[in-house]
């Protein structure tokens, strides 16, 4: 079966509890950075601490602009030869020719993978061995390499050759389900892990999506664009916004930058996420303000029925 295949095949919203279930994550795209220079230009860009990667590690990372607005919000995952950034496919061309714009003389090549494939694996049964223990470390297995991800359900994120589909084509009839990206997606809000789309870049700030709390962004690194902002408000103020979960009983699903707003219309917040729950209820990140969290709140002309804190930390 082809990787084309595989992800038309028909797939259930929400697995049977731990039932092991794979996820063709088709709305990621994967950027491939290689070349002498690759670690210290990616060190010089984003929020996190490159250097700090070891093979088959991962990192949540940012690309902020001058402002310190998050244009993107990824995985970056260093390989032996390489660095990958698995990021949403809307975005990929946009940052990969970001990217490209700082190379000046740096002995960097960045392209788009054809090749690559992400896969989303949960509760892996125990024909998979070897598998990471710890967040955000990899190993590699017959499937390709595989990142344990954050949350509460075992769950890895696997960079495969797309020739590698046979092989989860065995796993479909050996008892394993096929689940949707709207499923893995309702794992990352669980999660607390933030995202970036086409419709919310540059609106939010890393503290204001919880990105330094969650291990997306270093404040002993070097400089990168947007590091004074980002900088100044850690060590000199405190963020008026922070990340929530808002859980809204009914309506339609709402866009990432959505408003959240009160009774007479006044912005409280924005969306940076939102899945269907298994009851049809509905599961957001908001970027909420804090002064906000005790108003009475809507999203889409819907009411939010229960707001939860992702960090013990307010500000």
């Amino acid at each position: 079966m082809s990787w084309k295949n595989l992800i038309q095949q028909q797939a259930v919203a929400f697995p049977k509890e731990s039932q092991s279930a794979l996820t063709p994550l088709a709305d990621l795209s994967i950027i491939i950075v290689s070349g002498d220079d690759a670690g210290s230009f990616l060190q010089n860009l984003l929020t996190n601490a490159v250097n700090a990667l070891k093979p088959h590690q991962a990192q949540l990372n940012g690309l902020c602009s001058p402002k310190g607005r998050l244009l993107a919000i990824f995985q970056l995952i260093k390989r032996e030869q390489d660095y990958l950034i698995v990021l949403p496919a809307e975005l990929a061309e946009a940052i990969a020719q970001r990217l490209s714009m700082f190379k000046l003389r740096s002995k960097v090549d960045i392209a788009l993978s054809d090749s690559l494939a992400a896969v989303g694996i949960i509760n892996p049964d125990n024909k998979m061995t070897d598998l990471p223990s710890t967040t955000m470390q990899g190993s590699e297995t017959e499937l390709g390499l595989l990142i344990k991800q954050a949350g509460q359900s075992p769950r890895f994120l696997a960079i495969c050759e797309k020739d590698k589909t046979l092989l989860l084509s065995e796993w479909l009839t050996d008892g394993w389900q096929l689940t949707t990206q709207a499923f893995w997606q309702l794992l990352d809000i669980e999660a607390g892990v933030p995202a970036i789309f086409n419709d919310s870049k540059e609106q939010f700030t890393p503290q204001q999506v919880n990105l330094e709390l969650v291990g997306g962004v270093s404040f002993k690194k070097g400089c990168y664009p947007g590091q004074e902002v980002v900088a100044r408000l850690h060590y000199l103020g405190s963020p008026n916004r922070r990340m929530f979960l808002a859980r809204v009983g009914s309506g339609e699903l709402p866009q990432a930058n959505t408003p959240v707003s009160d009774d007479d219309d006044n912005t409280l917040g924005h969306v940076v996420q939102a899945q269907t729950t298994h009851d049809n209820t509905l599961l957001c990140q908001v970027s909420m303000k804090l002064s906000a969290i005790s108003t009475k709140a809507n999203i889409g002309g819907n009411a939010v029925t229960e707001l939860t804190a992702l960090v013990n930390d307010e500000g």
